[in-house]
């Protein structure tokens, strides 16, 4: 089979229909070129060229071959093309994982800039649950994960990229819809709806913790999951619920969001990604999420958060 190089020296030929103007085209000698079109020829096993003191033309097989050669050469420098492409991260396939809350502000306006800077890459984005995403992360299954830390897994590497305040959501009609804001004593006196302590045991021990420490008790009267379920049924009027700000975002009418005056009182959210097995587009994506709103990108490091931002 006729390899590459050849390939290019025929085509130079059978375009140019003279060696001497080849040879200059490829930057070669005569010599050479009328070699390695002899050994072509000897390959494919006709003659291709025919060849007078006066002029060069193409047979009629020259004539096909030209036509498929330059089909071959256009098709090989695309591959490599695409190789190139894909070493570099800019073509491709990214998995994403996200929490059901990184889904309301965080994780969209990423997956756009990301998007709009590399658009052959190819993203999915899945709502999976902490300990799954780690699973599939470690597993090789998602380049990247959004959770809740901490991430205590030696395999994983792990970064804070945002933090955002706890509200109160109640239904329109509660005596707290119109506070400009409200107290923790305030939010966990409210029938509170919650997600369940299996969903995310840190989190939820984590707000147990905070509300203890300023001598109040959250009054949970319900769990349910996902988040849109909960706020469904705050607007139905079946209690209230303490959510990430980001919630406000969910567009569903009927609810209303108070902040809770502790400031402090959060939810940290962290990129998780395997520790040797980051693929080149996740890590262009990883650099877009580690990267300041101006200034160069951050090296990515191995960070644990504290955990007093986890989610209910």
């Amino acid at each position: 089979m006729a390899d590459l190089r050849r390939m290019e020296y025929f085509v130079a030929v059978a375009e140019e229909l003279h060696f001497g103007r080849a040879a200059t085209r490829l930057h070669i000698s005569q010599p050479p070129l009328s070699m390695q079109i002899q050994r072509l020829e000897e390959e494919v096993g006709v003659e291709l060229l025919r060849r007078t003191k006066r002029s060069v033309q193409l047979t009629a097989a020259g004539k096909v071959f030209l036509e498929e050669a330059r089909a071959t050469l256009r098709q090989a420098r695309r591959a490599t093309d695409l190789a190139r492409r894909a070493a570099r991260g800019d073509l491709g396939r990214l998995s994403i994982g996200v929490i059901d809350s990184a889904l309301y502000g965080l994780v969209p306006p990423m997956v756009r800039r990301f998007t709009e800077r590399y658009p052959d890459v190819e993203i999915t984005v899945t709502e999976r649950r902490i300990h799954e995403q780690l699973d599939l992360v470690a597993r090789g299954a998602l380049d990247l994960g959004f959770v809740h830390p901490p991430v205590e897994r030696p395999e994983l590497e792990a970064e804070a990229v945002h933090h955002e305040p706890f509200v109160l959501a109640v239904p329109e009609g509660h005596p707290l819809a119109g506070a400009q804001d409200v107290s923790l004593a305030q939010a966990c006196a409210q029938p509170l709806i919650q997600p369940p302590r299996e969903l995310n045991p840190v989190g939820h021990d984590s707000l147990l913790a905070i509300c203890h420490q300023h001598g109040v008790y959250p009054n949970i009267v319900r769990e349910a999951s996902p988040k849109q379920t909960i706020i469904a049924l705050v607007a139905a009027g079946l209690g209230a619920s303490v959510l990430p700000e980001a919630v406000r975002h969910s567009g569903y009418p009927g609810v209303v969001y108070r902040p809770i005056e502790d400031g402090r009182f959060g939810i940290t959210t962290s990129v998780v990604w395997a520790r040797d097995a980051l693929g080149p587009s996740a890590r262009l994506f990883l650099d877009l999420v580690l990267q300041p709103p101006a200034g160069p990108p951050r090296h990515a490091a191995s960070v644990h958060p504290p955990c007093g931002g986890a989610a209910p």
